[in-house]
């Protein structure tokens, strides 16, 4: 996540969205770029969230779908992270 986020960061974008079946798309003055790579797997969308997320805030997801929090990354920069349920899968855009 921390590769992701130093993107997001250093390349001034928008938005990062991180959904199971699609590579990351960042998104760079209202354009989607999708970046080069696999597919999120729904490990990967698990393993990220769970790298940015406590326990409270995951079952808050499972609870209601849906949950929205800041995420401080390394003291530089504050991200806004909406993570939901798509049926058993994880997706987060970050902001």
């Amino acid at each position: 996540m921390d590769d992701l986020l130093h993107l997001l960061h250093s390349d001034g974008a928008d938005e990062l969205r991180l959904h199971v079946g699609q590579p990351p798309v960042i998104v760079l003055e209202s354009e989607p770029q999708q970046l080069e790579g696999p597919a999120i797997t729904k490990e990967d969308a698990a393993e990220l969230l769970q790298s940015i997320t406590d326990t409270r805030l995951r079952r808050a997801l499972r609870e209601h779908g849906e949950v929205e929090f800041i995420y401080r990354f390394r003291g530089r920069a504050s991200f806004v992270v909406r993570a939901r349920m798509e049926g058993e899968q994880v997706g987060m855009d970050i902001h």
